[in-house]
Order: structure tokens, then sequence, then C-alpha cells
């Protein structure tokens, strides 16, 4: 029964079939992740949880009927909270806890902790969803409106019955942490994949005739639908980069040293973020260039490029090339999901070539190590360059 699998993945290991089931259970829907985390932070701190094995199902399905008839007018559970965890628990695992938490405000009793490791969804009106990148869902409102649906690595909001009240653009905000790349549909059918380390804030649904704006920090790759009458915008930290339809890059990271876009079909005009757009002032790129924003004295630099080194990390490719070691860092980080803390300060301007597919962390480090040897540590998710 999943139930005691879930408990006794709380208490400690479980088997290996056991842990193939809760893998499963857990893919199958996102609320059992988010209700998972809950369980374990309660497991964390207290110890109400340590003896739910011996409870009665039975009874504590009674419980908690007889507590939701009793306060069904009121919406708000008065039976002791530790007892209700432990009934619910017992009872159906995450959804009895899930469909309460829904119905009855949970939240407010239980406060899920931050996982930074989570690709997590933010609503318009500030609720926050937690998604797992296999698994289809429907993203509903509060109000029953059909925001999106989930399928394996994507969000799709082209199929949408959102209503704008008023002709007011509402946000969702899509975060994607290191280590791991997502994909989303808007509401006009453009694609947008994102790299790990990315958030890009957009409209549920586009308002027709208005600019089509979005928001990215980080890095993604956009096949924009053509609509020759209402222009593409993304804004980046220091640019905005204008379309009608098209692919392209945009690179854009907090703390590297300039911001690339790489035109791959279609043409783009990229200018100044924060200033009116006018054509005569917008840099135009065609098919196989890259402007490059440079903050200390902005200005944009074009130049040819292979787009396939730009765009190879969709596939799963990371690609370096004749990059110093400081900067592959970041991408390792954002990559492998990992920290970095380099003691040598001897290998930051060290220059590599390489491109890696399938390999691990440690692999990659190894083949660093056979061009310039260097001593590490990895501890969990932290490495440790030594001097």
């Amino acid at each position: 029964m999943i139930v005691e699998i879930i408990l006794k993945k709380l208490k400690g290991p479980i088997s290996e079939e056991e842990e193939i089931l809760f893998e499963k259970w857990l893919s199958e829907d996102d609320e059992n992740i988010l209700t998972f985390q809950r369980l374990t932070n309660l497991q964390d701190k207290s110890k109400e949880l340590q003896n739910i094995h011996h409870l009665d199902s039975q009874e504590a399905w009674e419980k908690i009927q007889h507590a939701l008839h009793t306060n069904k007018s009121n919406k708000r559970l008065t039976i002791s909270y530790s007892s209700f965890m432990g009934y619910a628990a017992v009872f159906a695992g995450v959804v009895v806890l899930s469909l309460l938490y829904k119905s009855f405000y949970m939240e407010e009793l239980v406060e899920v902790e931050h996982d930074p490791t989570a690709i997590t969804l933010e609503l318009g009106n500030g609720e926050t969803r937690i998604l797992s990148q296999s698994g289809s869902t429907a993203i509903v409102t509060k109000d029953g409106d059909l925001l999106g649906n989930k399928a394996d690595g994507m969000v799709d909001y082209s199929q949408n019955n959102f209503d704008e009240d008023d002709g007011e653009l509402v946000y969702n905000t899509l975060h994607i942490p290191n280590g791991k790349t997502f994909k989303i549909v808007l509401s006009d059918g453009t694609t947008v994949h994102l790299n790990a380390g990315s958030t890009l804030m957009y409209p549920v649904k586009f308002i027709k005739g208005q600019n089509r704006k979005v928001t990215l920090i980080g890095e993604a790759f956009f096949h924009v639908e053509k609509n020759e009458n209402s222009p593409f915008i993304v804004t980046s930290q220091s640019l905005d980069i204008r379309v009608l339809g098209t692919q392209f890059n945009v690179s854009s990271y907090p703390g590297d040293i300039d911001e690339k876009t790489v035109l791959v079909e279609g043409s783009v005009r990229v200018y100044e973020s924060g200033t009116d757009y006018n054509e005569d002032d917008s840099t135009l790129l065609v098919p196989g260039e890259m402007a490059s924003w440079q903050p200390t004295d902005k200005k944009i630099s074009v130049e040819k490029v292979d787009t396939e080194l730009h765009t190879s990390w969709m596939q799963g490719k990371l690609v370096l090339k004749g990059m110093k070691f400081k900067d592959i860092e970041k991408k390792l980080e954002r990559h492998y999901g990992v920290i970095i803390e380099n003691r040598n300060k001897k290998m930051e301007d060290r220059v590599f070539t390489a491109t890696f597919d399938v390999e691990t962390i440690e692999e990659v480090l190894s083949t660093f190590t056979s061009e310039t040897s260097f001593d590490y540590v990895i501890e969990n998710n932290q490495i440790i360059i030594l001097e």
C-alpha cells in the first residue's frame, strides 16, 4: 500500500521495489510532491509523526469525516493539529492531506519550506505551485479557470480558457533551478525552452492587438509564432529583443560579463531596455549572427557565430570553446546543479575547449585534471577545488 511506503520513506530507507513504487507515485501528480514535502517538514520539526503506524486507519477516516462535517460552515479544522496530521497520514497519505489543504486552508497551519531544487510556478494571485518534470496535471485557479496543462517537462498555455479582467494582463512566473531544464508553450503558441537557473515572467494570455511581452533572467530559446500585428518582445537585464516571428537564443545570466542574443532563423532587432523602440536606433540581426551587450560601455557588438554552439544545451550538451575556467565554473554549476568553490586561483584563467553530453560531473572534472593537474573534493553537491 502506497501509504505504508510513504510512512516508511519518512522514517528511513525503503527497499528497491518500494522505491520504484514511491517514485512512480511521486511523478503522477505535482500535488504528491508538495504534500510529501509537507510531511517531511513536519517530521523534521516535530515528533508528531513518530507513532502514526499505531493508529487505526478506519478510526482516522471517521475522525476526519466528523471534523469536516462539524466544521464545514466555517471551513476551519478544530481537531488538534498533531492528531489531525497523524490521522491524515494514516488514512490516505497524500490524497487526504492534499484535499484538506486545498479545501480548508491548511497553508495557515503547514508552512512548506522553499526547495531550491524544485521547479516552481508563481501564479498571478500569489500562489506557488511545484512542478515535476514528469507526470501530467491541469493548472487551474481557485475560481476554476484553466491556465494550462502540465505534461512531461512542459507547461502548455495555448488551450487555456482564462479571461482577462478589464483587458489587464495577468502574469505567471516560472523558475527553473540549476541542473534542470523545462519548456513552456505560451497562449499564442510560442515555444520557450528554458535552460537551468532561469526565470521567465509571461502573461497567462496575450491581448489581441497588443505587444506580446515577456521578461527573462537566464537563458532561453524562443520559437515565436508570427503575428505582424503584435510584435513579440523579450526583455532581459539590459536588452529588449523585438521580433514578429522567428527563432533565437538569449543568454542573460546575472553575473555574466555580457548578454548574448543569437539568431537562428528570421530577423530580430535588439536595443537597450528602458528606451522607446526606434528602428533607426536598434540593431538588426540576420541568421547566424550574435549580438553582445557590453554593460560597461553600453554598446552592442555583432559577430558571425556557429549557432549550434549556443543552442546545443537543448539537447543536454555542454559546449565549451576557448573558455576560461572561471567562466566554465558557472556553466558547470547551472548544468549539474552543484556549487563550486575554487581555491586554486591559478586555474581561473586557464582556457579549455571541450564538449560534454552524458558525462557525470566527476567525469567532467577528470577530463580537466587530465589536461591540467589539480586536486578537488566532492561533498554532496559541493565541489571544492584545492590549492
